[in-house]
């Protein structure tokens, strides 16, 4: 037997399992945006699930600090818990209860309320491809408030 030619055949075949077993996996590896099945057939890039949340800005010219969560149902229906600032009085604790529509353009029109104070605020939220994280800008006249808001696993 030749022993030069058999490692020589070996290493050939090594190669090809190994570029079999790894050259799809860098191919998929490098990002899911063309994978429109997501992961228990979650939408990429459609809200669902539990986000936290942190905005802040200013409303009717007053400053305003949030954060809470807000967990976003297949449904369109929008139910958490939200604790802010307004003009230095905090409010803590308080439920949140809306509705969100996907639009045409990937982004997400969303209305909450805030029973306790019947108070409501519209926004404009942008998620990555993934959905796991949401840019959020509040569409209201005379308000300017904007945050990220993060899916936990």
């Amino acid at each position: 037997m030749n022993i030069p030619l058999f490692h020589n055949r070996i290493r050939k075949v090594c190669t090809l399992v190994a570029a079999t077993l790894i050259l799809p996996t860098l191919a998929y590896a490098d990002n899911n945006q063309g994978d429109d099945q997501g992961d228990g057939g979650i939408k990429p890039g459609v809200p669902n699930g539990t986000y936290a949340f942190q905005t802040s800005g200013y409303v009717s010219g007053t400053l305003i600090h949030s954060a809470g969560q807000l967990t976003f149902f297949a449904n369109g229906n929008t139910t958490g818990l939200v604790s802010y600032s307004f003009g230095g009085t905090p409010f803590s604790r308080l439920m949140l209860k809306g509705t969100f529509t996907v639009n045409a353009d990937g982004s997400v029109s969303l209305t909450v309320t805030i029973p306790a104070h019947n108070e409501t605020f519209h926004f404009d939220l942008y998620p990555t491809p993934d959905g796991n994280t949401l840019t959020a800008v509040d569409s209201d006249l005379g308000t300017i408030v904007g945050g990220i808001w993060t899916r936990g696993r």
